[in-house]
C-alpha cells in the first residue's frame, strides 16, 4: 500500500514538473520591434444574444494604413491578450519578421447577461455561445462583431485571410464557426479543445469523417494529462477524456484529407503548452504567406492514403462525387420562394422520369406519416419518405397494387443541434437514398446508415430539393436558397421505365 502511494506521489510529481516544462520563447517576449495598439470596447446587446453585451478588444498592427487587412478572431479574448498567451506581443514579433501578414486581432469575451436585481444571478453565456453546434455564434460574429470592428478599420473579404481560435470550450466554438462558414473562416487554432460529450462536440469526428471536406486548416493541441490522473487514466470528468477526443477529431480530419496538425504534450487542462507553442502554431497556420506573394489559398485535397492498399473507399466522398465542391449554379435568378419546391419537382419529374416527386398535397398522410417528399427505389418496390421534423426518415414497401405497407423509421440522419428532418429524397442505382437536409445532402446506404454528407452549394444554407437527371442520370440536381445547382456524380439513378434490382446492401 505504501509502495503504491509513493509511486502515485512520484507520478504526480513528475506530471507537475512536466506541466511546467513549457517555457515561453523570445517570440512571446517584448522585443525592439514596432508595436501595434489594442483598444478595449463594448459591443452592445444585439439580436443573437439579447440583453447581453460583449467585451471586445481590437489589435491594430503597427503602421496600419487604410487598406483592408486580414484578421483573426480569438474567443475568450481577454485570456489571449493576458497571462502567458500575449497574442499582441506575438503578433508584433511575427509581423516584424514577415512570418504573419499585418492583421487585425479581434479578442471577444463571452457574454454575461446582467442580473435584473442585486440579489439575482447573472446568466453566463460562455457554454451556450461556444459549446453549441448551431450556427448562432458564427452568425453573431459575421453580422454583429465584424461590422462593429469594420467601423474602426477595413477588413479583408478573402476567407483565406480570416482565422479564428479558442481554448477549451472556445476551441469548439472556433472549429464549429469555421465548419459552418468555411466561406468566412479557413484557419483554426484549437487549444485543449473540449470535443467531449457536453453539448454534442463528441459527434464532430463522425460528422467530419462523413462530410465532404471543407477548405479548413487547423492546428490542434492538448495535454496527455488533460482531465487525466495516474489512478484515473480513463478520465476524471463525466463528458469523456480530452486527449482521446482530440485524437479522434484529428484522425477524422486526416481521414478526410484536411490540412491538420495535432500536438499532444504532457500537460493538463491549462495553457502552458499552448502558450509556448503559440508562435509556432500561428506560423504554421499562416505558412503560405509571404510579403512578395501575399496570402495563399487553402484548398481541399484527398487524404494521402486514398489509393494505398487497405484504404476502404466504401461510403467515401472520393468514391461518390466526380470532384469535391464542384457544384455549378444553373441560373442566376431566384426561383419563386413558394413555388420552387413544386416547380423544381416538376423539372425533376421530367429529368428522372418520375423517379422522385413531392407529396402531391399539403396534409397527405401515408401510413399515418406526413411526408415532405417521396422517392421510389430502382426496382420500384420500395418507397423512401422524407419527413421534415423527424431525425428518422421512413422506408415503406409497395404491395402488388402499389399501396405503401410495412413502414419503418429506417434511415437515421446526422444532425447538428436542432437541425432535423429532410425536405427531399432520391434513390441511386444501388439503392442508396439521397436526402435534402439542413446540413447538406445526406446519402444513406441501402442498409439505412448515413455514409456521406455532401456540402450545400451555399455554405450554411439548407438543401431544399433533390433529384437525379441528365442523359446518363449521373447529374445530381438540388435547390438551395431558391437557386438551382447541379454536380457530376460517380453514381447514377435508374429511370422508372428500366427498373433494376439493386445489389444486396452491406450488412
Amino acid at each position: 500500500m505504501r509502495t503504491a502511494l509513493l509511486t502515485c506521489c512520484l507520478l504526480l510529481s513528475l506530471t507537475a514538473k512536466a506541466q511546467d516544462s513549457y517555457p515561453l520563447t523570445p517570440d512571446s517576449e517584448v522585443q525592439n520591434v514596432p508595436h501595434g495598439t489594442v483598444e478595449k470596447t463594448t459591443l452592445p446587446p444585439g439580436q443573437f444574444y439579447p440583453g447581453t453585451p460583449h467585451t471586445v478588444s481590437i489589435y491594430l498592427p503597427p503602421n496600419a494604413g487604410a487598406e483592408p487587412l486580414p484578421y483573426m478572431v480569438f474567443l475568450d479574448g481577454s485570456g489571449y491578450l493576458g497571462g502567458r498567451m500575449r497574442v499582441a506581443t506575438v503578433f508584433d514579433n511575427l509581423i516584424a519578421k514577415h512570418q504573419l501578414p499585418p492583421m487585425v486581432g479581434i479578442f471577444i469575451d463571452p457574454g454575461v447577461l446582467p442580473a435584473i436585481r442585486p440579489d439575482a444571478q447573472n446568466r453566463y453565456e460562455r457554454v451556450f455561445e461556444y459549446d453549441s453546434l448551431s450556427n448562432r455564434y458564427v452568425n453573431f460574429l459575421m453580422q454583429e462583431v465584424i461590422p462593429f470592428v469594420e467601423k474602426r478599420h477595413a477588413l479583408s473579404k478573402d476567407p483565406n485571410a480570416h482565422a479564428i481560435g479558442g481554448t477549451s470550450t472556445g476551441a469548439v466554438g472556433a472549429f464549429v464557426a469555421a465548419w459552418h462558414r468555411p466561406d468566412q473562416f479557413r484557419r483554426v487554432l484549437s487549444l485543449i479543445g473540449t470535443y467531449v460529450a457536453m453539448k454534442g462536440a463528441d459527434t464532430l469526428p463522425e460528422l467530419v469523417r462523413k462530410t465532404e471536406p471543407k477548405p479548413i486548416r487547423i492546428w490542434m493541441q492538448d495535454g496527455a494529462n488533460d482531465h487525466i490522473t495516474p489512478d484515473e487514466s480513463y478520465g476524471t470528468f463525466y463528458a469523456g477524456t480530452w486527449p482521446l477526443a482530440n485524437q479522434l477529431l484529428f484522425d477524422a480530419l486526416q481521414f478526410s484529407g484536411y490540412d491538420a496538425k495535432l500536438t499532444i504534450g504532457t500537460g493538463g487542462h491549462d495553457t502552458k503548452q499552448g502558450s509556448a507553442e503559440l508562435p509556432d502554431a500561428l506560423r504554421w497556420l499562416w505558412r503560405d504567406y509571404s510579403p512578395e506573394h501575399g496570402i495563399g489559398k487553402i484548398e481541399v485535397h484527398p487524404p494521402a492514403a486514398l489509393n494505398t492498399a487497405g484504404f476502404d473507399k466504401r461510403g467515401s466522398i472520393w468514391a461518390t462525387v466526380d470532384a469535391v465542391g464542384n457544384w455549378e449554379q444553373l441560373a442566376d435568378q431566384h426561383l419563386p420562394q413558394q413555388a420552387s419546391r413544386y416547380v423544381v419537382r416538376g423539372i425533376s419529374i421530367m429529368w428522372t422520369d418520375r423517379t422522385s416527386t413531392s407529396a402531391p398535397q399539403q396534409g397527405l398522410s401515408i401510413e399515418g406519416i406526413l411526408p415532405n417528399a417521396l422517392a421510389v427505389s430502382p426496382d420500384g418496390a420500395m418507397l423512401a419518405v422524407a419527413v421534415r421534423n423527424e431525425r428518422h426518415q421512413w422506408s415503406m414497401q409497395l404491395d402488388k397494387d402499389g399501396k405503401p405497407i410495412n413502414a419503418e423509421p429506417f434511415y437515421r440522419l446526422e444532425v447538428l443541434d436542432d437541425e432535423t428532418g429532410a425536405t427531399g429524397a432520391a434513390f441511386d442505382g444501388i439503392g442508396q437514398v439521397y436526402f435534402a437536409t439542413k446540413i447538406g445532402v445526406q446519402i444513406a446506404e441501402a442498409n439505412g446508415r448515413i455514409a456521406v454528407i455532401l456540402n450545400s452549394p451555399i455554405p450554411d444554407k439548407p438543401v431544399d430539393n433533390i433529384a437525379f437527371g441528365g442523359p446518363d442520370h449521373d447529374w445530381l440536381y438540388v435547390t438551395a436558397d431558391g437557386k438551382l445547382f447541379r454536380r457530376k456524380m460517380k453514381t447514377h439513378a435508374v429511370p422508372v421505365d428500366k427498373p433494376e434490382k439493386p445489389p444486396q446492401p452491406p450488412l
